[in-house]
């Protein structure tokens, strides 16, 4: 079942070319989707003259001295795994490793009918180690280009048309309850397991406020510090409400039983955003807290993974924790970035956070 969380917009840049084929793809003729395996699936409308198509490189060298390269997946993949990709009129084995994006198999979309079927990871990898070589990061103003064939298997021997394009995202909330991203439940689960927290899995906006009651339950001692790490990205937006209007009544009634409480904030976005994280310091005012929830404003977020780690590190490293009880709360639906944009690692947050003694619980909300 197809989950969606991101509207994402192809915006062609191609320069038209006449060819005696019917070559030419636009916006019009693509669809693209998040699902809950993660990353992108890519339809594009199979035309007559179309028989495969290729991901690659959108720029190329105007001199023609530089090879202008396919971009190719980290490891096989269901949807593509399994396609023939012939390179100089012989197919690409699969003990070269090498995971093309390619489709010349025709399936059913609902939109665009007959289509190819492209499975894009958020890491893509172009050339060889013997020359110029490297990856990419998938996201809101990538550069991607789809190369379509009048042959199958991306046969060169054949007329080709290169069409170029740039994804734009904007994150969306969804009107009903989705699915747990995979990266996501990965990646909360393997970060509560190095805090020393638990996993809580939030069926809706307001299961999310529950299960922070049923973590605080479990706590004891004479004082408390607690640190929510929030995502404030657009997806968030069914979530904000309800956490303003029923965090602080939790709150208030389970550390009454503390003498000492200690509550703030991380809010986190995402690079290129208004803010990659805001710091709401501790406090043991209910009110001034209440104060801040108010002036949350869900916006942002264009790709998928979110900056979780900044915000674990600065949760860590920028409050004076000094409780007998000390706890974070990581809640969000989207996961850390597969390979770090900055300078924080997911080595830097495990270390703080050992140093600090703090437990670090996940919550993971729907898609």
């Amino acid at each position: 079942m197809i989950k969606r969380l991101l509207f994402l917009f192809l915006i062609n840049i191609a320069y038209i070319q006449l060819f005696a084929q019917d070559l030419f793809i636009d916006s019009r003729d693509l669809h693209l989707e998040l699902r809950s395996d993660g990353g992108f699936h890519l339809f594009i409308r199979k035309k007559p003259d179309i028989s495969s198509v290729l991901i690659t490189e959108s720029t190329r060298d105007p001199l023609l001295r530089e090879d202008n390269y396919a971009y190719r997946a980290g490891e096989w993949n269901p949807v593509n795994g399994d396609e023939i990709r012939l390179l100089n009129g012989a197919p690409i084995t699969r003990e070269s490793r090498i995971h093309s994006l390619v489709s010349s198999t025709v399936v059913n979309h609902p939109v665009l009918g007959n289509s190819f079927h492209i499975y894009l990871p958020y890491i893509l990898y172009y050339g060889y180690e013997s020359g110029r070589h490297g990856e990419i990061y998938l996201t809101d103003g990538a550069y991607l280009n789809i190369r379509a064939f009048s042959l199958p298997y991306a046969d060169y021997r054949g007329t080709f048309r290169d069409n170029p394009f740039i994804l734009e995202a904007r994150q969306e909330p969804l009107p009903s309850a989705g699915t747990y991203l995979n990266e996501t439940l990965a990646s909360f689960t393997q970060i509560a397991r190095s805090g020393g927290g638990q996993v809580f899995y939030a069926k809706n906006p307001d299961d999310t406020i529950a299960q922070i009651r049923n973590a605080l339950l479990r706590e004891r001692g004479k004082s408390i510090d607690i640190v929510i790490c929030l995502d404030t990205t657009n997806s968030m937006k069914k979530y904000i409400d309800p956490i303003r209007a029923k965090l602080i009544p939790v709150l208030n009634e389970i550390l009454a039983g503390f003498p000492s409480f200690r509550i703030g904030m991380v809010l986190f976005k995402d690079y290129n955003d208004i803010y990659l994280n805001k710091i709401i310091p501790f406090t043991d005012n209910f009110h001034e807290f209440q104060n801040e929830l108010n002036a949350i404003r869900v916006t942002g977020g264009g790709d998928i993974p979110e900056a979780v780690y900044e915000a674990l590190y600065e949760g860590a490293v920028k409050f004076d924790w000094n409780a007998q009880a000390r706890l974070m709360f990581l809640i969000g639906d989207a996961p850390p970035h597969p390979r770090p944009r900055g300078k924080i690692t997911k080595e830097m947050v495990d270390k703080a956070v050992r140093e600090k003694e703090i437990k670090v619980h996940s919550m993971i909300l729907p898609q």
